[in-house]
């Protein structure tokens, strides 16, 4: 379907004759349709942008507006059921992409244009150890010796601040962090030197101190080597720090573009202005009267014996991941956790619900005891209380339709009296969390990462629990969705009285959504209190640093 209301953008900047740099690539009129069941959905219509060396320019917009496709098309990455429409021209480095074969594309990738992906987890191969991954490409441009490779691999590591590089060479993905995951991604991208860097949301999933340190390092690289860089991002306050020129998409059409400052200060189009105000809004609705205990916890402990050393002189020590802890909290409240990667938060919020085991304290939902119940024992209440996961993609099944999704939890827990009544079920939950019911048939893979989480938040609302763990729930999700998502969270628990356990590293969806806050850091709670008190005069440097690097980002 054309949009009626769209007004033509201009196909050339507003300031192309202005900064005299080289342009690099420049893409003209880009289309791109995909075959879906029942007939072809346009996903990207006429885009058109130019990069030239050493600049940044971003690609904003909602989930779904066609960024990440039109990042894919640079680099034609795209599946099978994608058609690059006859009209798209490309044109990288005096190269054209559109008519280029396949064989020549693998060299073009790497060495000309690289792309950092929005899921390190997803993106690195978990049965290779890092240096393996990064000897890899190496190799695949370069003729040099296997102990070459790992040097460079090495120094590429080093480069991206990662400490002990030589160490981290031997080990697998999911023994890194996700920030470090996401600067191997970095090292690897730029490991034969690219002319043009896609980064596609590079810091999503990552705490604020972490995003900082990870566009900041972009920055120096880029301007180290000259680099041009998309910055494909739906946080605005990234934007307007560390890009030179924006282009506002929708509905896979570039609705408004401009150099940055000036799109900040006068936003010409509607949505840009929508955009502009979403930041996440307004605090929880205040507790009124008692309410009992919905969530307890007296010392929960857990932790993890690791290995340093060698296979010849291991040496074992104590990891303590959870160190001790008490938490309490009422039914109908929302109390947050926060605390950068690594202080134990996920791990603290899977112990208290029993995903993961305890190694001592004693844990009560509802006044029963649970931390010494199997788990058969926990199966009964495993209805009333759910988790969103923070990575929607890894915790949706790829093979199952978004119906089967959904009704799984459903047909386990012998809710509805049969299947027409769980059909109603499913259609209301996808209702309630801002989706339309006709994906029923529809794949995982199909959708955009905000998509995605808004389906695993139908998943875990159809069972109508009492408690929600929500872990990370928003970082993957662009600021008007969040918004959309913090009401969603707010309409349910006034209507059905659920209580809340927000894991989270956005501190400004923190202020908006919880009652009070917890600061975690090495497995420890360092500062706690209602939520305006401990983010308007906080008590430790560590939890003024997380404010600050939350807050102050653009400053």
């Amino acid at each position: 379907m054309p949009d009626i209301n769209h007004q033509p953008v201009s196909n050339t900047r507003h300031d192309a004759d202005s900064h005299g740099r080289e342009l690099i690539l420049d893409a003209r009129n880009i289309g791109v349709d995909f075959k879906v069941e029942g007939g072809v959905v346009h996903a990207v219509h006429d885009v058109s942008f130019q990069l030239h060396k050493g600049e940044t320019i971003a690609l904003v917009g909602e989930s779904g507006s066609g960024k990440s496709v039109t990042a894919r098309t640079l680099m034609k990455l795209l599946t099978k059921r994608a058609t690059i429409l006859p009209n798209s021209r490309i044109t990288l480095s005096g190269k054209d992409v559109v008519a280029t074969s396949e064989r020549d594309m693998r060299k073009l990738r790497g060495n000309d244009i690289a792309m950092i992906f929005q899921e390190p987890m997803s993106s690195l191969n978990p049965v290779y150890t890092i240096g393996q991954q990064i000897c890899e490409i190496l190799h695949l441009h370069n003729r040099i010796s296997r102990k070459e490779a790992m040097e460079r691999a090495e120094k590429l590591l080093e480069e991206v601040q990662i400490p002990d590089p030589a160490a981290r060479l031997r080990q697998y993905p999911h023994q890194l962090s996700g920030g470090q995951r996401q600067r191997v991604m970095i090292a690897m991208a730029l490991a034969n030197r690219p002319d043009v860097l896609i980064a596609d949301e590079p810091t999503t999933a990552l705490d604020v101190t972490v995003q900082a340190q990870i566009l900041n390092l972009l920055k120096d690289l880029k301007d180290k080597y000259g680099m041009a860089v998309i910055l494909i991002t739906h946080d605005l306050t990234v934007v307007r720090q560390f890009s030179d020129y924006v282009y506002v998409m929708q509905n896979g059409r570039v609705q408004e573009h401009n150099a940055t400052e000036a799109l900040f200060a006068n936003p010409q189009h509607a949505y840009t202005r929508h955009l502009l105000a979403s930041e996440p809004k307004g605090t929880a609705n205040p507790l009124v009267g008692e309410h009992d205990t919905v969530l307890e916890g007296k010392n929960v402990k857990v932790s993890y014996t690791l290995k340093r050393g060698g296979f010849f002189k291991p040496d074992f020590f104590e990891l303590k991941a959870v160190d001790n802890l008490d938490i309490k909290l009422a039914r109908h409240e929302t109390l947050g956790i926060v605390g950068e990667s690594g202080s134990g938060k996920t791990t603290f919020g899977q112990a208290l619900i029993r995903l993961i085991n305890n190694q001592g304290g004693e844990i009560f939902f509802d006044g029963q005891p649970i931390h010494d119940r199997d788990r058969a024992a926990m199966r009964p209440l495993r209805s009333r209380m759910q988790i969103v996961f923070q990575d929607p993609f890894a915790s949706l099944n790829p093979r199952m339709s978004i119906r089967q999704i959904i009704e799984e939890g459903l047909i386990v827990n012998n809710i509805g009296a049969n299947g027409r009544e769980r059909l109603d079920r499913v259609r209301q939950a996808l209702q309630d969390a801002g989706m339309p019911d006709g994906i029923l048939n529809r794949f995982p893979h199909e959708f955009s990462g905000g998509q995605r989480q808004r389906i695993a938040i139908a998943r875990a609302v159809a069972l109508e629990p009492e408690f929600i763990l929500l872990d990370e729930p928003t970082s993957a999700l662009d600021l008007s969705v969040q918004a959309q998502i913090i009401d969603l969270l707010r309409k349910l628990q006034d209507e059905k009285g659920l209580s809340y356990l927000f894991i989270s590293h956005d501190l400004k969806v923190v202020r908006a959504l919880c009652h009070r806050v917890m600061v975690m850091q090495h497995g420890k709670i360092v500062e706690q209190g209602p939520v305006a008190d401990v983010l308007t005069n906080p008590q430790t440097e560590y939890t003024a640093r997380l404010v600050r690097a939350a807050f102050e980002i653009a400053a």
